[in-house]
């Protein structure tokens, strides 16, 4: 099975199905990609032209970010599966605070010392892999799946414009995303072969076909964008290093390195590939590399969206040159304004539709690990129980950690990291003879019929 798996991984299909499918992908993470830098540019008070500028960049970077993911340098850095980098969001708030305080050069300071600290890391990182039995990783990949839920109804819901116009929650938004999702649903049920591998991106061009007519679309994006924006290094001044500054970030990349961790496993685990310390550390210093890329590229600290696990697992199409192309039309965003805006005019709404299926689909897959699991060992049941109540606690009550330090809320307001905190350290607690006998872990995989 493993020796197929590779080949699938491996599977170079034709241009014409490669663009369609990796232009599901970008569509899959291209609102948690742009959220960001349009955050961070308002937050630290940049003009319009300065704002545009970022997002070019950040789609730029991106796509060359999953490009040394999904292809690899030599046998250094990249774990060579169809995983797609974008924005590390836990990093959003402290550059806003970094912004205000020591100005844009220091976030990009911070930025490019983050990443040279990520490079260095990984090793050490990689050791740690006996700590992630299947019980960890099937309650990790569940944990990711369930709390990116509240994402995908918030979308459905209308988002956050939607929310400040008060039309949050409103029939018409609610009816587009659950017409993007049956479409979706029934692309799947009727189709077969390419046209079904490609349901995900039929529903959210059927969706927001739907949006348009219902006046809730806008080409005026599309009009007004510059055919062609060529990105520079050093855009806004030359990085400045504060100590400080980069000692947040540093923080903010352990936090990264946790949730990457859970979605390599979780990708392995829909691709049927097992995950091992070499592979562990191959991605980390990918990211890390990404990262430094991110701070001269004028962009952000890159992580492994889990977002796309799910469209993996919904496709059944596990080959990463799908992504490598998903990287090219990245570049090609983020080099020609007037394409990126077309993915910009897809309303909240339909995404939030197609989001309930990909979310749903990584809780299965954590589902789907934790069914090996010996739960006739207390030990299992309440490493399982606790990690996934704290993480779709966390993920349902951010402002708990309201008043604890702000190093500390980094790794505790995000569910997934939380919750993985529980499940590593509940395992070391409760398993530490199975833990003294330094077996590694091995990867659950899926037979051909699950997912």
């Amino acid at each position: 099975m493993q020796t197929q798996s590779i080949d699938k991984l491996n599977e170079k299909l034709p241009v014409s199905q490669l663009i369609p499918l990796g232009l599901q992908h970008v569509l899959a993470m291209y609102a948690g990609a742009v959220i960001v830098p349009i955050i961070v540019g308002q937050g630290i008070g940049l003009n319009p032209k300065q704002l545009a500028y970022l997002v070019a960049a950040d789609l730029f970077t991106c796509g060359i970010a999953t490009l040394i993911q999904t292809l690899g340098i030599l046998n250094f850095a990249g774990i060579r599966l169809p995983v797609v980098l974008g924005c590390a969001f836990q990093a959003v708030f402290p550059m806003i605070s970094i912004g205000k305080d020591y100005g844009i050069e220091a976030i990009y300071g911070s930025i490019i010392s983050s990443g040279i600290f990520v490079l260095f890391a990984a090793y050490f990182f990689g050791k740690l892999l006996k700590f992630f039995p299947p019980v960890v990783i099937g309650s990790i990949i569940t944990i990711i799946g369930l709390s990116l839920i509240g994402v995908a109804f918030n979308n459905l819901g209308g988002g956050a414009q939607a929310t400040a116009s008060k039309t949050f929650g409103s029939l018409q938004n609610i009816g587009i995303g659950i017409f993007t999702l049956l479409i979706i649903i029934l692309s799947n049920k009727f189709f077969k072969g390419f046209m079904q591998t490609i349901s995900v991106l039929i529903g959210i061009i059927s969706g927001t076909i739907l949006a348009y007519l219902a006046g809730i679309v806008s080409l005026d994006n599309i009009v007004n964008e510059p055919w062609l924006n060529i990105v520079t290094p050093f855009y806004f001044g030359f990085p400045k290093f504060v100590p400080a500054a980069i000692f947040t970030l540093c923080l903010v990349s352990l936090v990264s390195m946790i949730e990457s961790t859970g979605v390599f496993f979780a990708t392995g685990n829909v691709c049927e590939k097992k995950i091992e310390e070499k592979d562990i550390v191959k991605g980390i210093r990918a990211e890390g590399i990404a990262q430094v890329l991110g701070g001269i590229f004028n962009a952000f600290p890159y992580t492994t969206f889990s977002q796309n696990v799910g469209l993996i697992a919904l496709t059944k199409v596990r080959s990463r040159y799908v992504v490598v192309s998903a990287g090219i039309i990245l570049i090609i965003l983020g080099t020609i304004p007037k394409f990126a805006a077309i993915a910009t005019i897809i309303p909240p709404c339909v995404l939030g539709g197609a989001m309930i299926a990909l979310f749903g689909m990584v809780a299965i897959s954590g589902i789907k690990t934790l069914s090996v699991v010996d739960f006739t060992k207390t030990s299992n049941m309440l490493i399982a129980a606790c990690s996934i109540a704290v993480g779709l606690g966390v993920s349902i009550t951010p402002d708990l950690f309201a008043f604890f330090p702000k190093n500390l809320k980094l790794f505790f307001e995000s569910g997934i990291v939380s919750g993985s905190i529980v499940a590593i350290l509940l395992n070391i607690l409760l398993n530490w003879n199975e833990l003294k006998g330094n077996v590694k872990p091995e990867m659950v995989l899926p037979d051909e019929h699950s997912l």
